[in-house]
């Protein structure tokens, strides 16, 4: 594939139906994360994963393989040495990537209007590649060599990767486009900066990089720091295309491009709202639990006291019965000394209250309880409520 002339007329159609619908969802959904009111260990816990899916998805694209587990346990222990002695480069990768996004969030917490600017830029590639050997790499340092990325050849010579690095910067905050939507100016960015490849090595993440300063600061990503580092590394083979599509194939558009990312933004937003919701959930879970106790009675007693506890740490991993009556894990420590009949019918209490579910041999909290106070549900049982009031004074 021959080298793409990098320049800043490709063109994007801003009006587009669909792309207007994409970015007002995007905004939507962010905006309603955002208003969720959830406690500070919550949204603590909720950064911790969404760390891990950036970190993981941002690595993965760039071919370190780390799980998930893995992940938890590196962010867990800062000064100690996590993977193997063969698998520290990953180790260093994902220690990197986990600081860009702090450097994100501190950066813009101090400075909300922080512009976007070459210095940024090479200190985000300065985190992302330090204390890794890679060659002729220098972190926050723009190369001076010849690369290539598969089959794309990025611009020769040092003196052009300054050159555009400039014009890019200026390009992003001058008018028109430094009056785009905060979504569109993040994905302009990073198809740019992956374009030019600036560096000699890191520039995936880089990128990706400051495209989640740009949708952080643009209050998009709300509720912890993730990108769309996920969504690219689980769609590599499109997002590849989508690059050479808009360099080579596609008369200076580059909207394609623009709508499969955005397509991905609201996939990756949706997410973390059905995960906001469930955590909101599983706290109401508990909280009614507590209220079902109390006007029975329980709270107080040595019973109430046992089941409320067991529903605490029962969490929202499935508990084998097998564990329950072995007496094993957390939950099942409840019932060490208690006999097998006021197990079975403490089970039967919270079967005939609906707070759990027994399946396949294992006990979960039924979560599915609390679909009857959302919003529509409540809506539904007020229908029914005037609609029997009319009945009944139709009947007088």
């Amino acid at each position: 594939m021959p080298a793409w002339d990098v320049h800043f007329g490709l063109s994007i159609d801003l009006s587009d139906p669909a792309l207007v619908r994409l970015v007002e969802r995007a905004h939507a959904v962010a905006a309603t994360i955002r208003d969720i009111p959830i406690p500070p260990h919550l949204q603590l816990e909720l950064d911790a994963m969404n760390i891990m899916r950036a970190i993981r998805g941002t690595t993965g694209i760039e071919g370190a393989e780390v799980s998930t587990k893995e992940v938890r346990e590196i962010m867990e222990h800062p000064r100690k040495m996590t993977l193997s002695e063969a698998r520290q480069r990953e180790e260093q990768e994902v220690r990197n990537a986990q600081e860009v996004m702090f450097h994100v969030a501190n950066l813009v917490a101090k400075d909300p209007g922080h512009p976007l600017t070459e210095e940024l830029i090479c200190t985000l590639h300065e985190i992302t590649t330090k204390n890794i050997p890679y060659e002729n790499n220098v972190p926050g340092q723009y190369r001076s060599h010849r690369v290539t990325v598969a089959d794309y050849v990025p611009p020769e010579t040092g003196d052009e990767v300054r050159r555009l690095m400039g014009e890019l910067i200026h390009w992003l905050n001058t008018p028109p486009v430094s009056n785009w939507d905060p979504i569109i100016r993040a994905l302009v960015s990073h198809f740019y900066l992956i374009s030019i490849h600036p560096f000699g090595d890191g520039n995936g993440r880089t990128s990706r990089g400051v495209e989640s300063f740009m949708l952080y600061q643009g209050k998009v990503n709300a509720r912890g720091f993730y990108s769309l580092a996920n969504f690219y590394y689980l769609n590599r083979s499109a997002y590849v295309w989508h690059l050479d599509n808009a360099r080579f194939n596609s008369a200076n558009d580059l909207t394609p491009f623009i709508m499969f990312a955005l397509g991905g933004l609201a996939e990756e937003l949706q997410g973390v709202h059905e995960q906001v919701i469930n955590e909101v959930k599983f706290i109401s879970f508990r909280d009614f639990a507590r209220q079902i106790f109390q006007h029975g009675g329980g709270l107080g007693t040595k019973a109430g006291e046992r089941l409320f506890h067991f529903l605490i740490a029962l969490g929202r991993e499935p508990l084998p019965l097998y564990e329950l009556r072995t007496r094993k894990g957390p939950a099942s420590s409840l019932y060490r000394n208690v006999s097998h009949r006021t197990m079975q019918r403490d089970l039967a209490f919270l079967r005939k209250h609906r707070l759990v579910k027994i399946r396949d041999g294992e006990i979960v909290p039924n979560l599915d309880l609390m679909e009857q106070f959302t919003a529509m549900e409540e809506l539904k049982l007020l229908h029914g409520y005037l609609k029997e009031q009319g009945q009944a004074t139709t009947r007088s």
